[in-house]
């Protein structure tokens, strides 16, 4: 007679049974029920034991009788199928669906023709080493309360399920080979769990021909150090250990969306070689992906590396990363965020994102255009060294950073970049531009929330551009040395025009194509003075000191650059001031106590000389005094010959007594002043003379000044034709 045992699937909340299912076997002597199906006190006294169940079982695997092969709802004390090779014709499942194996199954170097069925039964535990499962496994709903070990084992054929199973102690899957569809959706991992080297199979997510672990929970350590993924997903998945994904190759996309890592997160020199999305994950703790390399896919509008909303609760660091077309918007990193010589070779998009600590952006290759609109700067930035080429999409700025915020320290010092945007960027302290290179064109309007902010471009080379004071508060520019090309510099209020250049640093700074035209009636106001400054309160040391050599320096760089683009106006009135300047120095030299006693003497000189030049013509650009000069001098001269007395007298007080008989003072007063111009301009005809000592004197004298104006006249024709 047949066993009396029947499933009844109404009453289990979880089945694959179909139907009520009647053991096919036979009821052993002692029994209703076959051995299988005796309760384990029957089986003791019917003196059966586990190797008896166990070789029992084995011919029955191996009968071409289908039916024979299931044992479902059977209660077995373990299972001992070490090197067993089961296989029939008909290729039916063994079917130990529902079963109790308190003592576990070992298949230790075994052999599966067919599909091995363990779903919703309950396992000790699975020894599996270097077993072939040529169709699968199925273990849906599955508890093993024992170790699992599956090392080497593998898995081929149909598809394997581990979908909704409880493994309560360690799951053991290092290097194992999965061909075909894997799930571990819904699984729960209550100890630590290896995949350490095993190979998942997956050909498309989309159609869910892929490894899926999605909803799954690890509430221990789990590794897959070295494990080569094709298409997988981790979706909703719980990290509540640590989490080791070093080293691992995945050839297909994968897909982290929405999981929760509780613990450290370990990605360090993965290769993703499709997309990899982490959309909405949550790392509460450190997460690292140095080395990591998102190579994308070929589809043209999705994101190759998506972190897009994922929140991380501590450091992470993606230091020499590699990325394709990466996505970073709405991410907040509450601690230190490491990108430290990344490497962007599509564009990459970070906005609305919120730096809580530190971001270090040093020396990262941006290929293609990248964008912080909105985002928030909470701690020290740094962008050192980092190189923004841009790329060849319809956007014209290669780095955007409009309307981020800035709390903390900004470096952007060494930076290379084509074409920039800061538009109502804001910040709170100063930042740093030194050495920054803008090839293209820079465009920034900078809004301070802070005291006394300071943008330093010292030594920055900025081709084109545009520099915008903002409505309320002064933002203050330092460009000491820095090279700055058409760059138009203007305020968003139209009254604070009139102070812009207040706030502007010129210190020793080259002048390329900068348009000074557009700020004459301000220099003209000030009497062209360029390099004064509002320093308020600087944060940091000035590069250079505002000395009067580096002043002249910088008033001859300015006027070289108005030279050039024909400004005659402001091309002399900046060598002017760079006179007056020079002037300030060789009196300093001169005033100087440590310096050589001839040198000194030498810049006195020097000093009055260009004093003399200043006074006399304006250091060339100032003709109408030479002439004035040129023409006034004689004047007075021959006033000193006429009303001076007998030192001054001339022949003219003898030549009015000659032709009119008697002394004419107004005559007299004409014939001097007639000498004085005729010895000014050398003519001499020898009818007047000088007579008293101190006429000859300043009869010389005029000869002598005729000859040094005459040369000042010269001197500033030219200089007006060299502006």
């Amino acid at each position: 007679m047949t066993c009396s045992y029947e499933f009844d699937p109404a009453a289990h909340d979880s089945t694959s049974v179909d139907g009520r299912w009647s053991c096919p076997h036979e009821q052993h002597a002692s029994s209703d029920y076959c051995p299988f199906h005796m309760a384990p006190d029957e089986r003791e006294v019917a003196g059966i034991s586990a190797a008896d169940l166990t070789g029992s079982l084995v011919r029955k695997l191996k009968d071409d009788n289908h039916a024979t092969r299931a044992v479902i709802g059977a209660h077995l004390p373990e299972l001992d199928l070490d090197y067993v090779d089961v296989e029939s014709d008909d290729q039916h499942p063994v079917d130990l669906r529902h079963t109790t194996i308190p003592g576990g199954i070992s298949v230790l170097h075994g052999r599966f023709e067919e599909q091995l069925d363990l779903r919703h039964s309950t396992v000790g535990g699975l020894m599996a080493d270097n077993c072939d499962f040529e169709n699968g496994v199925l273990c849906t709903g599955t508890r093993f309360t024992d170790t699992v070990d599956f090392f080497e084992a593998t898995v081929t054929g149909d598809d394997t399920e581990f979908t909704a199973a409880t493994f309560s102690r360690q799951a053991l899957f290092d290097e194992v080979e999965f061909t075909n569809d894997v799930s571990f959706a819904e699984t729960v991992f209550e100890a630590e769990a290896s995949f350490e080297g095993t190979q998942f199979y997956g050909r498309s997510n989309e159609t869910g021909d892929n490894t899926t672990f999605s909803g799954a929970v690890f509430n221990r350590d789990v590794s897959f150090l070295y494990a080569a993924f094709e298409y997988i997903e981790f979706r909703d998945v719980l990290f509540d250990g640590g989490a080791v994904f070093e080293k691992v190759d995945a050839s297909g996309t994968v897909v982290f969306t929405g999981s929760e890592f509780t613990a450290n997160a370990d990605f360090d020199e993965v290769t993703f070689g499709e997309d990899v999305l982490f959309d909405g994950t949550r790392f509460h703790e450190g997460a690292t992906f140095r080395g990591v390399e998102c190579r994308g896919g070929t589809a043209l509008l999705e994101d190759d590396a998506s972190f897009a909303n994922a929140t991380f609760g501590d450091r992470v660091t993606f230091e020499r990363g590699r990325f394709g077309y990466s996505n970073f918007t709405g991410a907040e990193f509450t601690g230190d965020a490491v990108f430290e010589r990344c490497e962007f070779t599509d564009d990459v998009t970070f906005e609305t994102v919120r730096f809580g600590g530190r971001a270090d952006f040093d020396e990262v290759l941006f290929d293609g255009d990248s964008v912080f609109t909105n985002a928030v700067f909470g701690g020290t930035t740094t962008f050192r060294g980092a190189i923004f080429n841009g790329g060849t999409n319809h956007l014209a700025d290669d780095a955007v950073f409009r309307k981020a915020t800035f709390v903390g320290a900004v470096d952007f010092s060494d930076v290379v970049c084509t074409a920039a945007d800061f538009g109502g960027v804001a910040f709170k302290r100063s930042a740093d531009f030194t050495d920054a290179t803008f090839t293209d064109s820079l465009r920034l309007k900078a809004v301070s929330f802070g005291d006394d902010t300071y943008l330093n471009f010292t030594e920055a080379t900025i081709a084109e551009g545009r520099i915008i004071q903002p409505e309320d508060g002064w933002v203050r520019f330092d460009l000491t040395r820095a090279t700055v090309g058409d760059v138009e510099l203007s305020a968003e209020k139209p009254t604070d025009e009139r102070e812009l250049l207040d706030y502007v640093r010129f210190c020793d700074t080259t002048f390329e194509e900068f348009t000074f035209s557009e700020h004459t009636s301000y220099l003209d106001r000030n009497d062209w003075n360029l390099h004064s400054f509002d320093d308020g309160t600087c944060p940091y040391e000035f590069a250079v000191e505002m000395t009067p050599e580096v002043i002249e320096k910088t008033y001859l760089k300015a006027k070289h650059s108005a030279s050039a683009q024909s400004n005659v106006k402001a091309a002399g009135e900046f060598r002017v001031k760079r006179q007056q300047h020079a002037r300030r120095k060789f009196f300093e030299i001169a005033a100087d106590s440590s310096e050589a006693l001839l040198t000194r003497g030498q810049n006195a000189l020097r000093g009055i000389e260009n004093l003399f030049l200043g006074i006399s013509c304006g250091y060339g650009l100032r003709l109408y005094r030479i002439t004035t000069v040129f023409v006034l001098f004689p004047l007075f001269a021959g006033l000193l010959f006429a009303v001076g007395g007998s030192p001054f007298e001339t022949g003219a007080g003898q030549i009015a007594v000659a032709e009119l008989a008697t002394f004419d003072g107004l005559q007299t007063l004409g014939l001097n002043l007639y000498f004085s111009y005729i010895t000014f301009l050398t003519i001499g005809y020898g009818n007047i003379g000088p007579i008293g000592p101190a006429a000859r004197l300043v009869s010389a004298f005029l000869v002598y000044m005729n000859v040094i104006l005459a040369g000042l006249f010269l001197y500033a024709l030219i200089k007006r034709s060299e502006i």
